[in-house]
């Protein structure tokens, strides 16, 4: 019986990446990628030893048992070669396109040979793993998405009773927008705010729709998102209530600062091939924030006379 000699080879793959794993593999391929596999050959169009034998490949999703045989279509699908069935002489070569519903599983891909008499069979474990970047914008006051925005504080509201005069300095929402793509399985990752505040009282919110906000702490580990055919975007948003002179009150003469900063992105196996400014072009170096400040006030001073 001859021995088999199982190799593989990639036939697409993307850029390299200091923060992900190395590169899309036979063994472990990005989603949307196509390979070649082969035996008894040096690549896929060369075979070497096992001429006239009829191989018949497949993939097994049963750990306990690799002769169980999947269809193909749905997790994968076959490009090129025979799947299953009988087969095919000199059919040494198969190549898979690997789907998105198959990211973050394990699959066995099976090969048997027959020589005319005997059989024998190899097999391989198979990882597919997404390739997915990261967009994180501010949101501003236009309704844009900005990097590390900047607007003057809300407007001021002024009422008197008799020679009181009061002064509510008024609230405003700042909006952090972090969006994936390429991502076929639930992703995590870390946040934490720095906020330089004064004595407005902030209330941080989360969202995975940009319209229904739940309330959140300001840092947290873990959170979970689950994309929508490859994609999703999440959102964080602060409401500052700066209050009025009746009680606890922030002017803004020294400015507010809101710094949201993001860490430990995974889908569970990799980090993200790119994390990008709002542009969706240029990459963050260093840490992944955005700040958005509300400019200081003018100093005014009181009215005088005479």
């Amino acid at each position: 019986m001859k021995k088999l000699v199982f190799l593989l080879a990639t036939v697409i793959f993307t850029a390299i990446s200091a923060s992900v794993f190395a590169q899309g593999s036979g063994v472990a391929p990005q989603i949307g990628s196509s390979h070649d596999y082969w035996v008894n050959a040096s690549d896929a169009s060369t075979q070497t030893s096992g001429s006239g034998s009829t191989y018949t490949w497949w993939v097994s999703n049963t750990p306990s048992d690799l002769l169980q045989q999947m269809t193909a279509g749905t997790e994968f699908t076959v490009l090129s070669g025979t799947y299953a069935g009988s087969g095919g002489v000199d059919n040494f070569t198969i190549q898979l396109k690997w789907n998105p519903v198959s990211a973050g599983n394990t699959y066995y891909l099976v090969v048997k040979e027959n020589d005319g008499s005997c059989d024998n069979i190899k097999a391989v474990a198979i990882e597919p793993v997404n390739a997915f970047d990261i967009t994180f914008a501010t949101i501003d006051g236009s309704g844009a998405d900005a990097d590390s925005t900047a607007r003057c504080a809300p407007d001021i509201a002024v009422s008197a009773s008799g020679t009181t005069i009061t002064y509510n300095y008024g609230s405003d929402s700042y909006i952090y927008k972090i969006s994936s793509a390429g991502l076929y399985s639930d992703w995590t990752f870390n946040y934490a705010f720095t906020n330089t505040l004064g004595n407005a009282s902030p209330t941080i919110e989360y969202s995975t729709d940009g319209s229904s906000y739940s309330s959140v702490s300001s840092s947290g580990t873990g959170v979970s998102v689950t994309p929508d055919s490859g994609a999703k975007t999440v959102y964080f948003k602060v409401t500052l209530d700066n209050g009025d002179t009746g009680g606890t009150y922030e002017e803004g003469l020294s400015g507010q600062k809101m710094v949201l900063t993001l860490s430990s992105i995974s889908d569970g196996t990799n980090s993200p091939a790119h994390i990008y400014k709002s542009n969706g072009s240029t990459e963050f170096t260093g840490d992944v924030k955005q700040i958005q400040t509300v400019k200081a006030r003018p100093s005014t001073s009181t009215i005088g006379s005479n």
